[in-house]
């Protein structure tokens, strides 16, 4: 997880680091979704530094969404594989930002 951010990133066939975002003290999740439906996970750090816990995966349609959601990690991967897409159609494309308490406005 080397990204705090993703701004219209082809969504890959699997979860990848390139596909998964580090926001420690998420609150607000804006997700835009272009071309086709991804799956998504929110993700909370464990106990003593072991890693992510990754929640329920969730199906999410073309939008643009802003989700009250706390979480320590995002991570998305297409519903539907590259290979299967038919031709002259699109991969999803997806763009995450994230907010913490302190950068909202009051």
């Amino acid at each position: 997880m080397t990204a705090s951010a993703l701004n219209n990133a082809e969504a890959p066939d699997t979860y990848t680091d390139a596909s998964t975002v580090s926001c420690p003290g998420t609150v607000r999740v804006r997700l835009q979704v272009n071309n086709a439906a991804i799956y998504w996970q929110r993700g909370e750090s464990a106990p003593g530094g072991g890693g992510v816990l990754w929640k329920t995966e969730e199906l999410l349609l073309p939008c643009l969404d802003s989700l009250e959601e706390r979480c320590d990690a995002i991570r998305i991967r297409a519903a539907v594989p590259l290979a299967s897409i038919p031709a002259g159609k699109a991969q999803a494309r997806v763009t995450i930002a994230t907010r913490t308490e302190w950068e909202l406005p009051e």
